[in-house]
């Protein structure tokens, strides 16, 4: 019995051909693959090609994140078992060749018993960490010789840098979904025309405020108060979400984005041209106050019917991220500030019993392609000037 290590000696040069051949071979095998798990099979049943004295050949994956990034290997010798661990990990011959504590490339545990067999174990480390151990018996009689060794040395390498690969590959991948998971619940929280603008130039996102031309819809729940002392908090919380839900995928087909929500009412944006914005924000509220009818009938006998006042104004805002800072914290909103915004706000605080008022710059735009009904002039608080109202209805009911 012999036992040693051995590390390889100077190449010849008459092996260099070989050498080249041999990971040639396997190289155009594991390039048409994509998965690692089969990519590893592949390198250990090469293992028997490049030594065709072997009758036995093993890869055990020692790497206790191993499970993340591959799968458990199929045994040569008994095909229905899977994952060579149990009959070769405790083996002394694999526990001499993870042994050492400073392992050098190209060196392994091997031992011959002439004329029985030669046994050996590779091990494969990333970095001083030992991920997988490669065994081979060689057949009855047979031993493994230097040029064996330089051999396995290049499959070694080959499988060492596939294995460290996908390892950090999986980390990446890991992390990537975990950031897209936060992304994922963040995402509800941010206007979509953030979104949009920080996807197109991630780096350099234009989110300072500039003045652009808009038109603004407030949406307010009538009798929100009546309907939180009614029903229990589940309930309330049923029925604001079935409704808003509704109004947030009128809004998204409209161009529009919601930018603010409170718990009976929201604030939504739409941009485009003078004219798109001022229709696609008017289509959106008729849409609205038809979506809430349709539902209302859907849960009629179960809850009180739900009653829906808009605004809409019109006009040139500041949009942008508004920045907030206080003694401990800063809470930044992505908003349309303004007068325009403001007259928005306070029409549909005038808006009763399911009406839909807009201002008179929407109703200029508007005209023409839709009948509009004239409210008369009304006083809002904080606006110095008497302002001309119209509706999208023809009576508030």
């Amino acid at each position: 019995m012999r036992e040693n290590s051995l590390t390889i000696e100077p190449i010849p040069s008459d092996l260099y051909q070989a050498r080249f051949e041999n990971l040639f071979r396997v190289a155009k095998k594991v390039t048409s693959c994509l998965n690692i798990a089969d990519i590893l099979e592949i390198i250990r049943d090469e293992v028997k090609v490049t030594i065709p004295h072997a009758q036995e050949a093993c890869l055990i994956l020692i790497d206790t994140d191993a499970i993340d990034y591959t799968r458990p290997l199929h045994c040569t010798m008994r095909k229905e078992q899977v994952n060579c661990q149990p009959c070769q990990r405790g083996k002394e011959m694999v526990s001499k060749a993870l042994s050492s504590r400073n392992p050098v490339p190209g060196q392994f545990a091997f031992s011959c018993d002439l004329p029985a067999c030669c046994e050996a174990a590779i091990p494969i480390y990333d970095e001083q960490e030992p991920v997988a151990v490669l065994t081979i018996v060689t057949r009855p009689g047979a031993f493994l010789t230097d040029r064996d060794k330089l051999l396995l040395s290049d499959l070694i390498e080959l499988a060492g840098n596939i294995l460290v690969n996908a390892k950090k590959y999986s980390k990446i991948a890991r992390e990537k979904l975990t950031v897209e998971r936060i992304l994922g619940h963040i995402r509800t929280f941010v206007p979509e025309t953030v979104q949009r603008i920080v996807e197109k130039n991630p780096d350099a996102p234009l989110l300072e405020k500039r003045d652009v031309d808009v038109s603004v819809l407030f949406l307010d729940v009538a009798d929100y108060t009546r309907i939180s002392e009614t029903f229990t908090q589940d309930k309330v919380n049923f029925i604001i979400e079935k409704y808003f839900s509704s109004f947030l995928d009128v809004i998204i087909s409209y161009q529009g984005d919601v930018n603010e929500t409170a718990g009976d009412g929201l604030m939504a944006i739409f941009q485009g041209t003078a004219e798109e914005n001022a229709w696609n924000a008017s289509q959106a509220a008729l849409e609205i106050r038809s979506r809430t009818r349709k539902i209302n009938t859907e849960l009629e006998g179960h809850f009180y019917p739900v009653i829906v006042n808009m605004g809409i104004n019109s006009g040139v805002v500041s949009l942008g991220m508004s920045k907030f800072t206080g003694g401990s914290w800063t809470r930044t909103t992505y908003t349309a500030s303004g007068s325009a915004t403001n007259l928005a706000a306070r029409i549909a605080a005038a808006a009763t019993e399911g009406d839909i008022l807009i201002g008179p710059e929407t109703a200029q735009r508007i005209s023409g392609r839709t009948t509009i009904f004239d409210r008369g002039i009304m006083n809002f608080k904080n606006i110095t000037s008497s302002v001309h109202v119209y509706s999208l209805i023809p009576q508030a009911c």
